[in-house]
């Protein structure tokens, strides 16, 4: 141990300590080893991969137990199981500490976060657990990293320094959120992931070019760019469409009026970015963004321009691999993309936002005329602009749609 260690560098020092003689899986070590490091095992990269590869025996097996008791739950998972679990959720609590008292941020994947913060509800540590009704199947990752570190504070141009909150991590970036004491304000932090290549930094930075271009009630607004950090400020919203959705999908009082002013804010959105020549090319149910007022008005923000490409950009000329959440089957390479593209995926948001399901309705009601002829195989027999889709949905009666499916 180093004598000049502080007390904090020393406590996390001894939690790590308690890997060191753990058999990890190389596969899941070499996910977290840092490339050309000269150390020839890292503390804390063993750590990572230890507790990820113990994570995934035990949630494989939960996604087992649950289907032996049905569809939507009610298994059991074993008592020795549970006692795993809970000293593994222990495990994530210990190391996230140590490392925040060291001035560091453990991140942890979305969907492991979430089974972690729900089996502390259900799972106990005598006699085993009765998986709970409803039980979400854990999306096992074994192939990319679930834990990673981050800032745990953020300098403001006045020299004030301000906590972090991570609030979301992808394959490239990380979100955290903070609250600016000067004005009030909470805004989004997004940094560029330290493993970033010049190219990764070079769409990242591309990105917030298009968005700082932008002006529109419907665009997540940029602020400022960080070239030290590779990072860049932004307007924070509360959740997600998808999210949104999944919380009020069932509510009474979201009804077909609330859904037609979702859809077409989200339109808006779109079509501006169209009449600016900018295809957006990864529109997803996680990137629509929502900012939520108090008085339970939301506002439409479209995030997340990193595949975006303005007309005259050559960025990606040379690039054929489709890329985006939701691929159209018509496209056959991504630099050929136009907004006839963007118009797909339009058809899957729109039966989100109306039905609360993940694929295409076939009825034919007018709704589903309308999300056919966005997500039409032929892109001829698609419409042509996002306006006409504007025009459409602004023409459907104001009716009841019945039970969400």
């Amino acid at each position: 141990m180093d004598p000049v260690a502080s007390p904090e560098e020393r406590r996390l020092e001894r939690v790590l300590r308690q890997y060191k003689d753990k058999y990890v899986d190389p596969d899941y070590f070499d996910m977290y080893r840092t490339p050309n490091s000269l150390q020839l095992v890292d503390p804390l990269e063993w750590a990572f991969a230890a507790i990820h590869s113990r994570l995934d025996a035990e949630f494989d097996f939960m996604n087992q137990k649950a289907r032996s008791g049905g569809l939507y739950g009610g298994g059991h998972f074993n008592a020795d199981n549970s006692r795993n679990l809970l000293a593994l959720i222990e495990e994530v609590a210990e190391l996230e500490l140590a490392l925040a008292k060291v001035g560091k941020s453990l991140t942890v994947a979305p969907e492991y976060q979430r089974v972690l913060e729900g089996a502390k509800t259900w799972v106990v540590d005598s006699g085993g657990s009765t998986i709970p009704d409803g039980f979400a199947p854990v999306l096992v990752e074994k192939y990319d990293t679930v834990f990673g570190l981050a800032d745990a504070a953020v300098v403001l141009a006045d020299s004030s320094q301000v906590s972090l909150t991570l609030v979301g991590e992808g394959a490239f970036a990380i979100v955290h959120k903070f609250v600016d004491p000067n004005y009030d304000i909470t805004f989004a932090r997004k940094k560029l992931k330290r493993d970033a290549d010049e190219r990764d930094i070079a769409r990242f930075r591309r990105e917030f070019e298009i968005m700082k271009g932008l002006d529109f009630p419907y665009i997540l607004k940029v602020h400022k760019y960080d070239e030290e950090e590779n990072s860049y400020t932004m307007e924070f919203c509360e959740t997600t469409l998808e999210e949104h959705i999944k919380r009020r999908n069932n509510q009474p009082q979201f009804d077909f009026s609330v859904r037609r002013r979702i859809a077409l804010q989200f339109l808006y959105g779109l079509n501006y970015l169209h009449r600016k020549g900018i295809c957006h090319r990864d529109l997803s149910l996680k990137n629509i963004l929502l900012r939520v007022f108090s008085n339970g008005a939301v506002q439409v923000k479209l995030s997340d321009f990193g595949l975006a490409k303005p007309r005259e950009s050559e960025f990606t000329k040379s690039e054929t691999e489709i890329k985006g959440t939701i691929v159209d089957p018509a496209l056959d390479k991504f630099k050929e993309f136009e907004p006839v593209n963007d118009i797909y995926v339009v058809g899957f948001v729109l039966t989100y936002i109306f039905k609360g399901v993940n694929r295409l309705i076939s009825d034919f009601s007018s709704l589903g005329e309308i999300i056919q002829k966005c997500s039409h195989s032929d892109p001829t027999q698609r419409y042509q602009t996002v306006l006409k889709v504007i025009e459409a949905i602004e023409n459907l009666e104001t009716e009841p749609i019945g039970a969400p499916a």
